[in-house]
């Protein structure tokens, strides 16, 4: 990441914890850059475990899950230090922008349509999966097209990228106790059909702020 004027408004950036983290990554020889690309490593991670769920037996009903939750929230790190490394570390690059973004809509991309995949209660996951990513990758085209546009960048939700990624991890945290207590697993489907909505009206609510603040202008 190299704008501040392009970041997304985060109170965790003011926390000791990042601010120490950050400070120690920034010491090392390691480039926001590899950071961001690091958050792809970690969205393969919790993809493999999301489509190990379906055949998972005795305590991988547990592991799956928790280790792909816990991989999300490896990635969300990744994508907090890259930018903190970048602009406070005093680290960004010319083409901090296009290994901010990037990273982000591939992750994205591979997680959603692993969860299309892991579903089995319907016939029609893997399609949804990969409508939540293209909705997904639509929420961020527009907030760069605004930003293109002299708009600034839309950060709008009500599904932006924190809200997506809170509600795959409560859901696969959840998982494990549908599977033992109703032998189910229509959570991660309403997870996925919560964001497919959410995300479409984030589009939508993006797109309507953008045309009023060019209009405006």
């Amino acid at each position: 990441m190299s704008n501040k004027n392009t970041r997304r408004p985060l109170k965790v950036r003011g926390a000791s914890w990042s601010k120490s983290i950050a400070s120690y990554l920034s010491k090392k020889s390691i480039t926001p850059n590899q950071i961001s690309i690091a958050s792809i490593f970690f969205a393969i991670c919790s993809a493999i475990f999301i489509l190990l769920i379906p055949s998972a037996s005795s305590y991988q009903i547990w592991l799956f899950p928790i280790l792909s939750a816990l991989f999300i929230q490896m990635r969300l790190l990744s994508n907090l230090f890259d930018g903190m490394v970048a602009l406070e570390g005093g680290k960004s690059t010319k083409s901090g922008e296009l290994y901010n973004d990037i990273p982000d809509r591939i992750s994205d991309s591979i997680l959603f349509i692993a969860l299309g995949y892991s579903i089995t209660v319907v016939s029609w996951s893997v399609e949804l999966g990969y409508l939540v990513a293209l909705f997904a990758m639509m929420t961020a085209y527009i907030r760069v097209l605004g930003s293109s546009m002299g708009a600034g960048s839309c950060f709008k939700g009500p599904m932006a990228k924190q809200h997506r990624m809170a509600i795959v991890t409560f859901a696969l945290l959840i998982n494990p106790f549908e599977i033992i207590l109703f032998e189910q697993n229509y959570i991660l489907l309403m997870a996925l059909i919560v964001i497919a909505f959410g995300s479409f009206v984030t589009i939508l609510n993006r797109t309507y702020s953008i045309y009023k603040t060019i209009e405006e202008k």
